[in-house]
């Protein structure tokens, strides 16, 4: 397909995509990858747990800025990068199929120590932050599972509705867990 063919179906069937779309989707990676870098800050030093989580969330943080880029993409007008758009999925699940076998390593290894974790993390005002952070991936979900993914992926008012709801839950995930650390 041709780069002017190309810029055409992107704008066409991508309406309403802009670049500020693409910036607000940019918070929640940013936030997120914050997150795990307080998270792996704080098992620095512990091997394989410490490699595992690092490597998911690399992993997860690049898929994000994949989806970010492609809506940067159609909100310039370069056009439909769908390769960009197609790593999401694949990536994102496989960092954090390999965070969690971090975690899980962790645990058997007894590195993490949960009940300093739990001691922090249900702590006010921490717990108010993740309270928020869960009712927002719960919104998330209500939002994938109440649209069709072609409708989800082509309909820029309800990306927008899903990015600030996602931006919102990391950033108060992330403040939580800046909370935690200092608690």
């Amino acid at each position: 397909m041709a780069n002017e063919e190309r810029k055409v179906r992107g704008t066409e069937t991508h309406e309403g995509f802009t670049v500020g779309l693409a910036l607000v989707d940019a918070l929640p990676v940013i936030f997120f990858g914050g997150s795990l870098t307080v998270i792996a800050t704080a098992l620095s030093g512990t091997g394989l747990t410490f490699a595992l989580v690092v490597i998911g969330a690399v992993l997860v943080v690049l898929s994000g800025f994949c989806k970010v880029s492609w809506k940067m993409c159609l909100g310039l007008g370069i056009g439909d990068i769908q390769i960009l758009n197609k790593m999401f999925v694949p990536a994102m699940a496989t960092g954090f199929m390999i965070t969690v076998s971090g975690i899980v390593v962790g645990t058997i290894k007894k590195v993490i120590k949960w009940n300093l974790v739990f001691a922090s993390v249900l702590s006010a005002p921490v717990i108010i932050c993740f309270l928020i952070g869960f009712c927002g991936m719960g919104l998330m979900s209500y939002f994938r599972k109440s649209n069709d993914k072609e409708t989800f992926d082509h309909d820029a008012k309800k990306n927008w509705i899903a990015q600030i709801t996602n931006g919102i839950a990391q950033g108060m995930f992330f403040l939580g867990i800046l909370l935690a650390k200092f608690n």
